[in-house]
């Protein structure tokens, strides 16, 4: 048996939608701008990030992360495209794509978790495309 959505419940379920996205917006933001202090704001502390860049595999904490933002610097002809949400009370996955991040392509794999009302990245899986 299925039950219909009240609009209440339409309306949680947008602003979830809407929460999760602004903050993958810290994260865009911050690699466009090339600082990891905006970045940081969308992570969890601890939070892992994990993929394979240059076909080689990446480990980093999210210190490091960080690190590495503040080293490349700006990328303000990054183009990203949240292409994903699902969610279910406070736990998220999201998936982002992004094209010329200082150039090269990526795809990204969030896992979310809600703390205090906010959203935040527990944990980045990443895939780098070929460099443009």
């Amino acid at each position: 048996m299925t039950t219909a959505m009240t609009i209440s419940d339409e309306a949680a379920s947008f602003a979830g939608y809407e929460a999760i996205a602004a903050t993958l917006q810290w994260y865009i933001d911050g690699a466009q701008r090339g600082d990891s202090s905006l970045m940081r704001r969308a992570f969890l502390d601890g939070a892992s990030i994990r993929g394979s860049y240059g076909g080689k595999p990446a480990d980093w904490t999210l210190q490091a992360f960080c690190e590495l933002i503040d080293r490349g610097g700006a990328a303000p002809d990054l183009q990203a495209r949240i292409v994903a949400i699902e969610f279910a009370g406070s736990a998220a996955m999201a998936r982002l794509e992004a094209a010329n991040w200082r150039g090269t392509r990526y795809t990204d794999f969030f896992v979310l978790v809600m703390r205090d009302g906010v959203w935040r990245i527990s944990s980045k899986v990443f895939f780098s495309h070929a460099r443009a």
